[in-house]
């Protein structure tokens, strides 16, 4: 697997604290967020010294330039990456570019990220068929609960819907793929909580919807609470990992029950974490059965 110690895409956490309230007397009562001058002006002054990028991997762009809320400094007051939820960003080339976009996951346990094969390796794919790649760093433990791993995820997609022409997306075509943890995530986040939009927050983000086009569940998941408002959504698993098996399979039968459009690929041997399998005569076929899945269902198109 890659290395990128630079971006610390393995957590640096510190600071074991944790407050779960969301009221803006809550967050001034933190270092984090923006209502601490102080630890703003820490933040700020960190950024002046990020080091040089690592090849090939893009800037991270944080989702909260002025601070993420709940964000929780260490002991001295400092601010890691872990702190600071970004996208690393992979535009499909422009000679290729269909508009169409995935905002992409990676799992860990949610105690790390697994930012190579199912990051940076699924945004290289997704650009090879004109589809630009969002990579996700999310805020994890033990320093930080799901239900801020949800405000990044949510954030994150207003984030490419915000700046659709930046990206040449169409904002109507911005689906979510998600692995293992991320998988999970991405049921918390849009199956379970989707942020409708809010045109008269003076956020500019917040004018948009946080509910995908489409979803794609790659061995995990999480059951929807109101399956008929799920989007159309691909699946992935073996049936040797049975556990993220079994949460696949009670998301779909709900799906199901909701005539939600959903494809499923369920092989019979592969441990947990298979990613895209390259070489592979079985496993390695999901990757394609996926891209003809959104050619089929109305969301990849000829390039624009």
């Amino acid at each position: 697997m890659l290395n990128f110690p630079k971006y610390h895409f393995l957590p640096v956490t510190l600071a074991f604290g944790f407050s779960c309230a969301f009221s803006s007397h809550a967050f001034a009562q933190q270092r984090g967020g923006s209502t601490n001058a102080e630890a703003q002006a820490i933040y700020a002054e960190q950024l002046k010294h990020t080091p040089d990028p690592v090849p090939g991997i893009p800037a991270p762009v944080l989702l909260w330039p002025e601070g993420a809320p709940g964000a929780i400094p260490d002991a001295n007051g400092n601010f890691t990456d872990e702190d600071k939820p970004a996208l690393y960003c992979f535009p499909a080339p422009a000679d290729k570019n269909t508009g169409t976009a995935f905002l992409i996951i990676p799992g860990g346990a949610f105690t790390n990220r697994v930012a190579d094969h199912e990051g940076v390796q699924i945004a290289r794919f997704l650009n090879a068929h004109g589809i630009g790649g969002f990579v996700l760093r999310y805020r994890i433990q033990p320093n930080y609960r799901n239900n801020i791993s949800v405000l990044d995820a949510n954030r994150a997609l207003r984030y490419l819907r915000a700046h659709a022409a930046e990206f040449k997306l169409s904002p109507d075509r911005v689906g979510t793929i998600g692995f293992s943890a991320g998988a999970e995530l991405e049921g918390d986040a849009f199956y379970n909580g989707v942020v409708p939009a809010d045109p008269a927050s003076a956020d500019s983000l917040d004018h948009f919807s946080t509910r995908p086009n489409f979803i794609a569940l790659i061995y995990g998941g999480r059951t929807p609470r109101d399956p008929a408002s799920a989007p159309p959504t691909f699946m992935f698993n073996t049936i040797e990992d049975a556990g993220h098996l079994n949460a696949e399979v009670n998301a779909w039968s709900a799906l199901r029950a909701a005539n939600v459009p959903t494809e499923v690929h369920f092989y019979n041997y592969g441990e947990h974490g298979t990613s895209m399998s390259p070489g592979d005569p079985l496993l390695g076929e999901w990757p394609e059965l996926m891209i003809n899945w959104l050619k089929t269902s109305g969301f990849l198109k000829e390039k624009n």
